[in-house]
């Protein structure tokens, strides 16, 4: 009888124990999430065919509800961007599903015209190319035309419509820009009135990806051969290429090796899904280094754009086990560049860029609004959004 008095009471001391263990090895519950997405920015989208700027953008969610929200990222010195970057709780507009501010908008017309789809890198395009698409047909014709076989889905950062408080920094989708120079390696915390203090440190792999500077070359065929140095950190670059004809078809070209109309891919990708779109020859692998645009594509206009986008790595930081109030970070690269087809970009630096002028005081000085790379040059003529 005694012994199995004490065995209970071994079992349940220890089943006690366990628990209590159980209950301090588990995570703490996350009441804010941060982003952030630095990008670094090169061509024509700078302002100076051979500028080189980065791009920051800070969003912070958390569970905590507050009436007069404060909140700010003081980043290491070498950001260039100032002591402390407030992060600011957007006021006007109504939330949307996605996050984002909606406004009243004018009745939209009937979208017309036609697109002609080409992709693939090599002189010649493959037959069955183009592909047109008349945007006075139906709606749901059009849209299965240019629908992307990419089988991925956009990112979802903290926003006004999925936590109790949300700041931002810049207020801008496309961020606040920054000097070349401006590094996020070293020690980042995040304070304010509805978060808890985050600490995180960042490692010279995560910072800013390499800025892209591709070489034009014509060649014989009519082709454009583009090349460039593969950069550190990428994970998969996309090349396009948009005009227009003399009959108003708006020419597009992807260098997937499946049709991949342009602005079909998100802004920012997961790493499963880049890695997926490598596989699948929609994204060039990180050690490609060159693709030559079809000479049928090259020569369709004498103001074609191009744009190149590599997809970079991605960190993330998690609250040490100890703290009461969990956090988490998550950091994502990308890098972006614009130039005209036909014009060498590297070759026009007159002896070096002027860069951005550096921001001395984060909370002064207004962002430098600017759409996404693909959306602000052909998003207008397609009614996207931007």
């Amino acid at each position: 009888m005694r012994k199995r008095f004490f065995l209970g009471l071994t079992l349940g001391v220890s089943a006690v124990a366990g628990s209590a263990f159980a209950q301090q090895g588990q995570k703490p519950q996350d009441e804010a999430i941060y982003w952030m997405s630095a990008e670094t920015v090169s061509g024509m989208a700078t302002g100076r065919p051979s500028g080189v700027e980065k791009a920051l953008l800070l969003q912070l969610g958390s569970t905590r509800r507050d009436p007069a929200p404060s909140a700010s990222h003081l980043p290491p010195e070498g950001l260039l961007a100032g002591k402390r970057l407030p992060l600011v709780t957007p006021g006007t507009g109504v939330p949307t599903g996605e996050g984002r501010p909606e406004y009243p908008t004018r009745a939209k017309e009937k979208p017309k015209g036609r697109i002609a789809l080409y992709w693939g890198c090599g002189e010649t395009v493959a037959s069955g190319q183009p592909v047109i698409v008349d945007l006075a047909a139906t709606s749901g014709a059009a849209a299965a035309q240019l629908a992307s076989p990419a089988n991925v889905r956009a990112m979802s950062p903290p926003s006004a419509a999925t936590h109790a408080t949300y700041g931002e920094w810049a207020g801008d989708s496309g961020g606040r820009r920054l000097p070349r120079a401006g590094s996020l390696v070293g020690d980042h915390k995040i304070e304010g009135s509805y978060t808890p203090d985050i600490r995180f440190t960042v490692a010279a792999a995560s910072d800013f990806l390499p800025a892209l500077s591709p070489r034009i070359k014509a060649q014989p065929s009519g082709s454009s051969k583009v090349s460039w140095s593969p950069i550190v950190g990428a994970r998969g670059y996309i090349l396009s290429v948009t005009s227009a004809r003399d009959d108003g078809t708006l020419i597009m070209w992807t260098s997937s090796a499946v049709r991949m109309p342009a602005l079909a891919l998100p802004d920012y990708m997961a790493q499963p899904d880049i890695a997926q779109l490598v596989q699948q020859g929609i994204l060039l692998s990180p050690s490609a280094a060159d693709c030559s645009i079809p000479a049928a594509v090259s020569k369709s206009s004498g103001s074609a754009m191009l744009m190149m986008t590599a997809y970079g790595s991605e960190s993330d930081y998690r609250a040490p086990p100890s703290v009461t109030a969990g956090w988490a970070v998550k950091l994502r690269t990308k890098a972006t560049h614009i130039s005209v087809l036909g014009i060498d970009m590297p070759s026009m630096a007159p002896g070096g860029e002027q860069d951005a002028p550096d921001i001395t005081n984060g909370e002064e000085g207004k962002p430098r609004k600017r759409r996404g790379l693909l959306r602000g040059v052909v998003g207008g003529a397609l009614g996207l959004p931007g």
